[in-house]
């Protein structure tokens, strides 16, 4: 009898502990699992990608962008506005480039945060550069971080003398 009580003892305790043995989410691997993203969608940025594009974006009517152009709502129009109206029919040559980047991780929400320089071609072959902020908000969806949110801003222009 009292090895039945043991047992029945380890069992319960076994079962009270199981699910606080369960591994921590291994924080430095989802940043850089975001940050492998963020590198996707600067390729596709470069290369105005809209296949390398549709792989880094949410396929959501939920995801939005918004720019000093304007806001896009859903992937479609994501994809329409920024990567074949404006990087593709703008530019012959695109490359936007990070720095001071910030990733945070919380569950199945991530965000990037950083500064950037974008050096191109315009389609008539002046050559064009821009600076800014940039920040994404990424889901983690059955495994798999996407960008759900993108924001960027330029300076504004200096106040009038």
């Amino acid at each position: 009898m009292p090895n039945r009580w043991i047992t029945l003892v380890a069992a319960v305790a076994v079962s009270w502990l199981l699910p606080a043995c369960t591994r921590a989410p291994d924080i430095d691997q989802d940043k850089r699992s975001v940050q492998q993203v963020l590198e996707k969608y600067l390729q596709s940025v470069k290369t105005a990608d809209v296949k390398l594009a549709s792989e880094v974006w949410l396929q959501s009517p939920d995801i939005s962008v918004v720019t000093p152009f304007g806001r896009s709502q859903g992937w479609d129009n994501v994809r329409d506005n920024l990567y074949v109206n404006f990087l593709q029919k703008s530019f012959a040559e695109r490359s936007l480039q990070p720095s001071n980047l910030t990733i945070h991780v919380a569950g199945n929400a991530a965000w990037a945060v950083f500064d950037w320089t974008f050096t191109a071609k315009l389609a008539n072959g002046q050559p064009f550069t821009s600076k800014g902020w940039e920040s994404h908000g990424y889901q983690r969806t059955n495994g798999v971080w996407r960008i759900v949110h993108l924001h960027y801003s330029v300076p504004p222009p200096p106040p009038p003398p």
